[in-house]
């Protein structure tokens, strides 16, 4: 109890300073450096539960949520009675709030009628996706959240390497691997997984900004010491779909950067050739993290040797097509109704498929939200990319792009989509840079909006040279002597 003591102090500590230095907008700094701090929830599920009343205390006693609610509360005493300027004029709240009612509705037709935490809180991301722009006006605000993620990526990535080289704070027994020695890094996430998804996307936003911004206190001070803690770092958390997302997240960053295609071209070959030699150097020390490596060949070793749970949730859809089987009902129909498609030694019943679990619970009906807030998502990014020649817009951006990507492809083998509360968190910011965040208040690199700017300037055709008139002259070059004179 004294952790949880500590830990709610500390809480308090934090939005009462907000409120003392009467600047609500740091709320969403807040909400980023809080956010990976899953320890005590995780802590705490023995003692409070996962449901009702207790569960929900529960939730709160992660400082990223508490924050979000904050920031609601916040925003909506600013709105002074004007309740319609919380709804943000974006493209984005329409689908997202259909999907929530989707999710809502889905738990009257599950069995046990009554809705899980993941279904509890999503009201609250949604209550923040449209507060939180209000609150991200200009890029000064776009730049402390984005220090706020390099802080944090540089904290996390410095406790994980405590935790694999140090042995110290291995506070979850089940990440022991197979060596029964070497520890899978998770910081204060209760899952590794969730860690290298953080680092992904921080990794991937610090080369991005190195690259459109150039060198400056934010890039050389907390960008490449983000890089340079948080490679090894996602290393250590043995997560094979972590290191596929950091490619995959950085691969998209480098592309949609507003850079010459000849340096993207380059940076690329650059990367991948560094990842070569350091899966060489990995390969001949072997250990557990080589043998995960090897296993990324082996498509089930990718979802993690659990196929049959992808199985049983398309026996669930093939029974109920249309709505599925209800909201937060995957594991108990699985358990009751779909015992048969578990192998004698499966011990995980959890779906890690996000796409099955969507598919499973919510049927078409699900799918079709989730696809049109998807499709409305990537259809923003674009057309908000293009609203601005500025380095800075462009790049922010193009990493939300990549981050939601990512945030997807990971959630395929390792679950974790609506109940991830940096998705709705990417959402806001991307909702903000809709609204022209990205184009308002000093931009750090204007230099870059001009050269954008002389790139896509057509270029003019050469003046033709009039006949009649010797090559060289009359325009200021003298008449070249010719060798008979």
């Amino acid at each position: 109890m004294s952790d949880f003591a500590v830990i709610v102090a500390l809480q308090a500590m934090l939005l009462v300073a907000v409120v003392v230095l009467r600047e609500p907008k740091l709320l969403i700094p807040c909400v980023v450096l809080g956010l990976p701090f899953e320890y005590l929830a995780t802590q705490s599920v023995d003692t409070l539960g996962e449901g009702g009343i207790r569960g929900a205390v529960r939730v709160m006693l992660n400082p990223g949520k508490a924050a979000m609610l904050a920031t609601i509360i916040v925003a909506i005493s600013r709105a002074r009675g004007n309740f319609r300027s919380l709804i943000p004029n974006s493209s984005l709240v329409l689908p997202i709030t259909l999907l929530m009612f989707v999710v809502i509705i889905g738990v009257a037709w599950s069995d046990s009628l009554s809705p899980a935490n993941s279904v509890l809180i999503m009201p609250m991301y949604i209550a923040f996706v449209c507060t939180a722009p209000s609150l991200i006006e200009d890029r000064q605000d776009l730049e402390r959240i984005v220090a706020a993620f390099f802080v944090a990526a540089m904290a996390l990535s410095l406790v994980a390497m405590a935790q694999r080289l140090g042995g110290v704070f291995q506070w979850r027994s089940i990440l022991i691997q197979s060596d029964d020695y070497s520890y899978r890094a998770n910081a204060f996430f209760a899952d590794p997984n969730n860690l290298a998804r953080f680092l992904a996307i921080s990794i991937s936003l610090a080369a991005g900004m190195i690259l459109a911004t150039g060198p400056r206190r934010m890039t050389v001070f907390l960008a490449v010491p983000t890089i340079v803690l948080g490679l090894p770092a996602i290393v250590l958390t043995a997560s094979r779909s972590g290191w596929l997302g950091l490619l995959l997240c950085g691969f998209l960053v480098v592309l949609f950067s507003p850079i010459r295609r000849y340096t993207k071209v380059r940076l690329s070959v650059l990367a991948f050739g560094g990842l070569a030699f350091m899966l060489t150097l990995l390969f001949l020390q072997g250990g557990a993290d080589a043998q995960r490596v090897r296993s990324l060949t082996s498509g089930l070793e990718i979802v993690g040797q659990r196929s049959f749970l992808i199985r049983g949730g398309w026996e669930m859809w093939k029974d109920n097509p249309l709505v599925g089987v209800g909201s937060g009902n995957y594991q108990k129909t699985l358990l009751v109704s779909y015992l048969w498609t578990l192998p004698w030694w499966a011990k995980t019943t959890l779906s890690h498929t996000a796409s099955i679990t969507i598919l499973a619970e919510l049927g078409i009906v699900g799918v079709a939200a989730f696809a049109l807030f998807s499709f409305r998502f990537g259809y923003t990014c674009v057309r908000t990319y293009y609203m601005s020649l500025s380095r800075y817009h462009r790049v922010m951006v193009g990493w939300l792009g990549a981050a939601f990507i990512e945030i997807l492809f990971q959630s395929q083998s390792e679950g974790r989509l609506l109940e991830e509360p940096f998705l709705y968190l990417l959402v806001a910011l991307l909702i903000g840079m809709e609204l022209g965040a990205g184009t308002r208040g000093k931009d750090p690199c204007v230099v870059g909006a001009e050269e954008l700017a002389e790139e896509r300037r057509p270029r003019s055709a050469p003046t033709p040279i009039p006949a009649g008139i010797p090559v060289g002259s009359p325009a200021g070059m003298a008449i070249q002597p010719s060798a008979e004179g």
